[in-house]
């Protein structure tokens, strides 16, 4: 990722933040660049290939 896209991304969410109280937290950078390199959205992904991106918290 570019810093041009990096920046862009990261505008989107207000404050540069984005925060859903969950206990799975997913790793939203690497997912981006799967996707990009892949050329897929994360809609188009199978549960198996979207697992890879998802970690459970202990609570």
């Amino acid at each position: 990722m570019d810093t041009k896209e990096l920046k862009k991304f990261e505008d989107a969410f207000q404050n540069g933040v984005y925060a859903v109280p969950s206990d799975v937290k997913v790793k939203v950078r690497a997912l981006y660049e799967y996707c990009k390199k892949t050329n897929v959205s994360p809609s188009e992904l199978s549960e198996e290939q979207m697992a890879k991106f998802i970690e459970k918290q202990d609570k």
